[in-house]
């Protein structure tokens, strides 16, 4: 008799089982058609006629010339294209809605940079001329030049002092030891997770040929990336993922301890450069075969590693004030 009890147990058991499955594959259904209704709704690259995306595009295009203006191996008349393209920007954003936007003003900052740079450059720039007498009061947005000291005095500074000390590095000038990751990624396992599950986990390429074949899935190291020692691949297991609410969870835990790696190999003294991982599909599969990863690990950043050299320049890049993102909430009375 109990064998016809445990038989019906485990019946019970496997309908409960696939009736869970069942219920999370159609929460599943409905939070990704809300993702997606979402996004096309209001992402930017659908709506460049809003301000908040017009501003975000001449951010990103005055990134790529802050970029320009710090690379190691920098050569005269780079980003010509780009340069034509933030003028173009400007100008449409200012049009629309004004010129006295902090991130814009600082584009023509850029602008003027790069013109002061190009100054004994034998070509003509008539479009960055003409974009700059339009706008005399924009002063040079030049990049920071630091020594390696100063730029890691803060190390066991305060915090304040400290986080506001790193920065991105495109210059690298030889190996960082093993050891010196490894007690880095110790460090940042101090980052907090979701009921302690511990999404993250960590991938280090040490090889120029895995580096060069996974930079050249990822488009974003052009003018370094044969420089760079490692390169640290950050993903977050899905197998943590309990629901189908959590369907974020992998990219925002993981994005925790992406940042808190990256305090960590400041404090270790690790010149690193944070590389988006905004891919096609291919992409992705390609570099979870290229290096391995198992198919329940997503990739959430890549990291460039290396040793910094004496001097280097970083990208200005200001942020915003802390009250154009704040805001307080608190129930009508």
């Amino acid at each position: 008799m109990s064998g016809v009890f445990d038989c019906l147990r485990r019946i019970k058991r496997l309908a409960s089982d696939a009736l869970l499955n069942m219920r999370l594959r159609v929460e599943a259904g409905r939070a990704f058609r809300y993702d997606k209704e979402q996004f096309m709704a209001n992402a930017g690259a659908l709506h460049l006629d809003r301000k908040a995306a017009s501003r975000a595009e001449i951010v990103m295009g005055y990134h790529v010339l802050e970029k320009g203006l710090t690379m190691p191996r920098r050569r005269l008349g780079f980003g010509k294209g780009a340069v034509v393209h933030l003028i173009n920007l400007v100008n449409s954003f200012e049009r629309r809605f004004g010129c006295d936007d902090p991130q814009v003003c600082h584009a023509a900052g850029v602008l003027r940079a790069y013109r002061e740079l190009h100054r004994d450059w034998p070509e003509s720039m008539p479009r960055l001329d003409a974009f700059l007498a339009a706008h005399p009061h924009a002063s040079a947005a030049r990049q920071p030049h630091v020594r390696r000291d100063d730029f890691f005095a803060a190390r066991r500074a305060p915090f304040d002092e400290f986080a506001a000390s790193r920065h991105v590095v495109r210059h690298f000038a030889g190996p960082v030891p093993r050891a010196t990751i490894e007690a880095a990624v110790d460090l940042a396992m101090t980052a907090p997770s979701a009921c302690n599950r511990q999404h993250a986990r960590v991938h280090v390429v040490d090889d120029p040929v895995l580096r060069d074949k996974l930079f050249a899935l990822q488009g974003g190291t052009r003018g370094f990336g044969s420089t760079v020692d490692k390169v640290i691949v950050v993903t977050a297991d899905l197998s943590s993922v309990r629901w189908a609410w959590e369907r974020h969870d992998c990219y925002v835990n993981g994005g925790i301890f992406v940042m808190n790696l990256c305090y960590a190999l400041h404090f270790h003294g690790v010149a690193h450069c944070i590389l988006h991982w905004s891919v096609a599909p291919e992409a992705d599969r390609a570099v979870h075969g290229l290096l391995d990863i198992p198919a329940n690990e997503a990739i959430v950043q890549v990291i460039a590693c290396g040793a910094p050299p004496e001097e280097f320049d970083v990208a200005s890049s200001p942020r915003l004030a802390w009250n154009e993102i704040l805001t307080w909430h608190r129930a009508a009375k």
